[in-house]
């Protein structure tokens, strides 16, 4: 009986114990993700959008900035805009599609839209966002304008 006690009693210590090694989590500001552009004649609304960063280990020790919007169209469920920027330092500013510095790319259906021309604007860069806009025409002359997205710090 008292070792039944006795592991009774441990068990319960160990869990307050290990309980109390738990951090707290800071107060997370949520947004609500989004991106939106003029495609043609079309009104492309993403349903999803994710940042995300990939650090190139290749030549240089650069970060990319990528930002997709998934769209919310059910008759063409896989359409979505993927932007980049190169070299992505955490600042604002304007990014050539041009220059090399960012790149875009629309897919609609099995065809894929690659940006020659164009620019992506990082506006504004917050503890929990980056916003801003984006234009750009593809190699089938595809017009992509009004282009704005809001996104979390990936």
């Amino acid at each position: 009986m008292k070792k039944g006690f006795f592991s009774v009693v441990m068990l319960l210590c160990c869990g307050f114990l290990f309980s109390g090694c738990i951090k707290s989590s800071p107060n997370v500001t949520t947004i609500n993700p989004s991106m939106s552009a003029n495609v043609g004649s079309y009104n492309f609304i993403a349903f999803k959008t994710v940042p995300s960063t990939i650090r190139s280990q290749v030549r240089d020790t650069g970060t990319t900035l990528v930002i997709t919007g998934y769209t919310a169209d059910k008759v063409s469920p896989r359409d979505r805009i993927v932007l980049t920027v190169t070299k992505y330092t955490g600042l604002t500013g304007t990014f050539s599609i041009v220059q090399g510095q960012a790149s875009a790319t629309y897919y609609h259906g099995s065809s894929v839209g690659v940006a020659l021309g164009g620019v992506v604007s990082i506006q504004n860069v917050s503890t929990t966002n980056i916003s801003g806009y984006f234009s750009f025409t593809t190699q089938d002359n595809l017009s992509v304008q009004n282009g704005v997205f809001n996104v979390g710090l990936p």
